[in-house]
């Protein structure tokens, strides 16, 4: 009998949803990246019990009378089940925990920043390190092993005992980050007696011994080509589920192998990153996908439990224990068995056509004399038609729901989030804004303002009364924004001069119910973002010069002298932001605009936006990518890898500013956050441009690299040091015996006042016939210099 695979159903907003059941199996338990967890009756509780616990949950675990929850806030915390008050702190990481696993002497939880703690239950906790990645998943076996997958691709095998490493398999899927990952590698072992390890490689799922670490099975399905993600053994060891990142699922009985057919999904699946088998060992399991939607699997294998109190039933009635019309047992069996529901409490409106009431079925069919066959007869039959009726239902219901992708809110670069107490406004080359509140005390709202030269201007502290949330600073001038909500006078937005004698403060408040959702400045303009989509511009002095509208939802604004960037979603995203960028000109009244396409990572979202020093525009995305764009040839370069700069899977970088005309940029390295903190203020560093080039550490990756810098980017030595590196990558090419090498850049460069210098060298070097072969190319060069001129 193949099994039965539910419609998925809303559970959480789009994004990361784990899924388990209780202890009993009685209740299930989501939690999403929304912060909530619920609490279900079953997957068709239409009204779960929800607790908002943080802005994101990544992990969760039901042990007893307690719960374990990981959050954003980096800790693993307690709470009591099911009231679900707080009872302590587990454990706390200087990254979110993506991973809880337990058995009955040791609990164990795995970070985004590669470390894994365990506590065991009767001594101290200690730490797992080694690890080059974010810990994916993990679980602990009977006898006392923990496996745990990580983003470098390997799945490790620990001891806890003895605290020792005592196997690592390699070749699963690299990952650097664990958020918007769908593949875990989830391992899991043999529940009963712990002797065998599984997990998902690529489109199989490998089987190994515990004890003497060799491979016993490698599970496959014929029909299922995507990558398999998480894997879980059944209670009792007789069933391997496994699903994938298209959505697929696969169950195989373990000892012999054989597939268990099943139905497929009703409508377009998406990857499933969540399931649990009932602790029952029912033949049911629990599901939820990317999507933060919750479903099941029913009818797996026959329930060792069905029947059962059905057949007690019999039993007390033989013996005259049981009376055959006692309602409320009569009403457990037909929920528990024919509704799949809570037992019925009150009777059920007897004119609606659409309910099936226990109290009517028993009235109409049964008698005082009735027997055991009349009940089962009975109860056989409103099972079928009620099974009849939900087949039709779910026909009927089925739809093709078109797979959904979130979109990048707006955001100010080099800021951070605004539920901070302390954060930043704006952080640029000229100086930080930074905004100061307590939740406990409303009076303490402070901004202060700090210049990174303080011979030109002094530090600002102001009293935020008016909650002003978004800020711009440049050379001649401060600009912020606030909302509506305060004494409902509108959105306002408030300047300070920094350059300026008599009334250095002016201000404008929007209109209607517009709020300002964004602020850049300029030593020359303002600009101001609002939810209508408009763009106001403003002179320093608090001039109106223009209102432009975006062309679609804004991300990010920057601005830089006579000129501003916008970044706006050009189309609903995919599995990529779909940006373009508009490049304003605004000289006197005359204006001018470029659009152009953003460049991404595939999969990431834009971090930062910004003009370098030179006044070319600047993106940095998720994935770690400076990005530069160069006007001429209308194209972006990438300038710097992140990954260069991070020490662990966890670190991020904040930009501050780039300098081209130095080639260097000046970040942040948030060690375990994604963030850097105020106090103790952060130490900025420089990092030098290094495109992408194969083999950069080699001396001719690394020339090759200096070459492309110094002919694209506007830096102060550039032609100086072009011809530098042209001549050192010429001689390079001789050496390794490449004259066509060495002619063909030459002839790439097409310098005139290069050609006699290669000449020289190679007759030098007694590469005559190259000389001589350059010779040539010297005329040709000096005439399309001319004609260019």
């Amino acid at each position: 009998m193949p099994f039965k695979r539910s419609n998925m159903r809303y559970g959480h907003i789009i994004g990361y949803t784990g899924v388990t059941y209780q202890d009993d199996g009685d209740r299930i338990i989501s939690i999403g990246q929304d912060g909530d967890i619920r609490i279900w009756d079953g997957v068709y509780d239409e009204d779960p019990t929800t607790s908002c616990l943080a802005e994101s949950i990544w992990a969760v675990l039901h042990s007893g009378s307690r719960i374990l929850v990981a959050t954003d806030l980096n800790t693993v915390q307690a709470y009591k089940y099911p009231e679900l008050e707080k009872d302590g702190i587990e454990f706390r990481f200087t990254a979110f925990v993506t991973s809880l696993a337990r058995n009955e002497r040791f609990l164990a939880a795995g970070s985004e920043d590669g470390t894994i703690k365990v506590k065991p239950v009767d001594g101290e906790e200690f730490e797992l390190g080694g690890l080059d990645g974010p810990v994916l998943s993990m679980d602990v076996s009977r006898k006392d092993l923990l496996a745990a997958s990580c983003g470098d691709g390997q799945l490790r095998i620990w001891k806890l005992n003895g605290k020792d490493l005592v196997q690592t398999f390699g070749g699963l899927r690299k990952v650097k980050s664990f958020e918007g990952n769908v593949l875990y590698g989830t391992p899991a072992f043999e529940p009963s007696r712990g002797h065998l390890l599984a997990y998902p490689k690529d489109q199989g799922i490998v089987v190994v011994d515990t004890s003497s670490w060799e491979q016993r099975k490698v599970l496959k399905h014929p029909k299922i080509s995507a990558n398999f993600s998480r894997c879980a053994f059944s209670p009792r060891g007789d069933y391997l589920a496994a699903v994938t990142e298209k959505g697929d699922i696969a169950i195989w009985e373990y000892k012999t192998e054989q597939l268990i057919e099943g139905e497929v999904a009703a409508s377009e699946p998406h990857p499933i990153i969540g399931l649990a088998w009932h602790p029952k060992n029912n033949g049911e399991l629990v599901i939820c996908d990317d999507q933060g939607q919750v479903g099941e699997v029913k009818d797996v294998f026959e329930s060792l439990d069905d029947g059962n109190d059905l057949m007690e039933m019999a039993e007390r009635e033989a013996n005259g224990d049981m009376e055959l019309d006692n309602d409320m047992d009569v009403e457990d069996i037909y929920s528990k068995y024919v509704a799949g529901e809570k037992p019925v409490e009150d009777e059920s409106d007897d004119d609606d056509e659409n309910t099936i009431s226990v109290n009517k079925l028993k009235s109409q069919y049964m008698v005082p004399e009735a027997d055991d066959d009349l009940l089962v007869d009975m109860l056989g039959k409103a099972k079928a038609e009620d099974h009849d009726d939900e087949d039709s239902r779910s026909v009927a219901s089925a739809k093709v729901v078109a797979k959904s992708f979130r979109m990048q809110e707006y955001f100010q670069p080099g800021s951070t989030p605004v539920n901070f107490e302390n954060r930043y406004m704006c952080y640029n080359h000229v100086g930080i804004i930074r905004a100061h509140r307590s939740v406990s005390d409303e009076k303490e709202n402070s901004i202060e303002v700090e210049f990174h030269d303080s011979s030109k201007h002094h530090g600002i502290h102001l009293n935020n009364y008016l909650n002003h949330n978004v800020a711009g600073l440049s050379e001649t001038v401060v600009a912020m924004g606030c909302g509506s909500e305060v004494e409902n006078k509108g959105s306002k937005l408030v300047c300070i001069n920094l350059v300026s004698f008599g009334n250095r403060e002016w201000s404008c408040t929007m209109p209607g119910t517009e709020e300002i959702i964004g602020v850049v400045a300029s030593d020359k303009i303002v600009v101001v973002a609002t939810d209508e989509r408009f763009l106001r511009v403003f002179t320093t002095r608090g001039t109106q010069r223009e209102v432009l509208s975006a062309p679609g939802p804004l991300v990010a604004m920057a601005a830089f002298g006579d000129h501003f960037l916008v970044a706006y979603h050009r189309s609903p995203a995919n599995e990529d932001q779909q940006l373009n960028l508009m490049i304003v000109t605004c000289v006197k009244y005359k204006l001018r605009c470029r659009d152009i396409p953003l460049c991404l990572s595939p999969g990431a979202e834009l971090c930062w936006l910004g003009y370098s020093d030179k006044g070319s525009p600047v993106t940095y995305d998720s994935a770690g990518i400076l990005r530069i764009y160069h006007a001429t040839a209308n194209m972006w370069f990438p300038i710097l890898d992140a990954d260069k700069y991070k020490a662990g899977a966890s670190d991020n970088l904040f930009i501050v500013t780039v300098a081209e005309s130095l080639q260097q940029v000046q970040l942040i390295v948030c060690r375990g956050a994604k963030y850097p903190l105020t106090n103790p203020r952060p130490l900025p560093m420089n990092a030098t441009f290094s495109q992408p080039l194969c083999d950069v550490e080699g001396e001719k990756g690394a020339l090759e690299d200096v070459l492309m810098r110094s002919v694209y980017i506007k830096s102060d030595e550039a032609e100086t040091v072009l011809k530098e590196t042209a001549i050192k990558l010429f001689a390079l090419a001789c050496r390794s015996e490449t004259e066509q090498r060495a002619k063909e850049l030459v002839e790439t460069i097409g310098s005139s006042q290069l050609v006699p210098i290669f000449m020289k060298y190679a007759s030098k070097i007694k590469r005559y016939h190259l000389a001589e072969s350059l010779a040539p190319l010297l005329p040709t060069f000096q005439q399309q210099m001319f004609l260019t001129e």
